[in-house]
């Protein structure tokens, strides 16, 4: 996948795990009112349940390259590249004498 597909797409990836998280907490939320207090309807709460379903298979049928990320556009997948910043930080830091106060 090209490196500007997976960066204008990353928004939206972001967008989509938003929504399936508040939409599973509505969900949640619409099955105690059912079940608890009464109200609500079955239907809807299958609706609600089966957009939540539907978004997380869409969310895994994405390419990897989409759902890792930048990391993913550089060609370096998962921690890779915060494991070689903190090589350069380590790289970085004083090794001589400290000064006492």
């Amino acid at each position: 996948m090209p490196p500007d597909l997976v960066v204008a797409l990353q928004p939206i990836m972001g967008a989509l795990r938003a929504a399936r998280a508040a939409l599973l907490v509505f969900t949640a939320l619409h099955a105690a009112a059912l079940f608890v207090f009464g109200q609500g309807s079955v239907p809807g709460l299958m609706v609600m349940a089966l957009l939540w379903w539907g978004l997380g298979r869409l969310l895994q049928m994405t390419p990897a390259s989409v759902s890792q990320g930048a990391s993913a556009a550089t060609g370096k997948p998962g921690l890779e590249p915060l494991q070689e910043r903190l090589r350069q930080v380590a790289d970085q830091r004083n090794t001589g004498k400290k000064k006492r106060p």
